[in-house]
């Protein structure tokens, strides 16, 4: 059964699937959505007609496939929630005293900005140089003077 569908897969002539084709941020190993469907479609096709596939097993993998999906879309929602969360964290250092261990050097001043790159990448500026903001190991406010 499963060199029937291995058999099928290779025999299908989607460029999608085709190794080279696969460049997205996903490994080619993992298993997504469409090819999931394309492998259950296969087998489904190709089952063998004296043991057909249960109605239960079928249910079962379609819970499996919706399953997936929202896991996928949550994923992703947590990552751009996460993202947000790292912009107002930064922001929030604004006008605060830190310190900053900058390649083992410690680095201590005031936040005068927080910018933001075109590829995403949140930096704050103190004393007229840009830091990561993961490197800051200090907050605290102002001394009054």
């Amino acid at each position: 059964m499963i060199d029937s569908i291995a058999s099928a897969q290779t025999l299908t002539n989607n460029p999608r699937t085709a190794p080279e084709a696969n460049t997205g941020s996903k490994s080619s190993a993992t298993l997504q959505m469409e090819d999931f469907l394309q492998l259950l479609t296969s087998q489904i096709s190709n089952q063998d007609p004296l043991e057909p596939m249960k109605d239960t097993e079928f249910i079962s993998q379609m819970a499996n496939i919706a399953s997936l999906e929202q896991m996928e879309q949550f994923s992703k929602g947590f990552e751009t929630f996460a993202d947000s969360q790292k912009d107002m964290v930064a922001q929030a250092y604004l006008g605060k005293m830190v310190i900053i261990n900058d390649q083992g050097q410690e680095v201590s001043g005031m936040v005068n900005s927080v910018e933001k790159t075109e590829d995403g990448k949140i930096s704050v500026i103190v004393e007229g140089k840009d830091y990561d903001p993961s490197t800051i190991v200090k907050v605290s406010l102002p001394s009054q003077s």
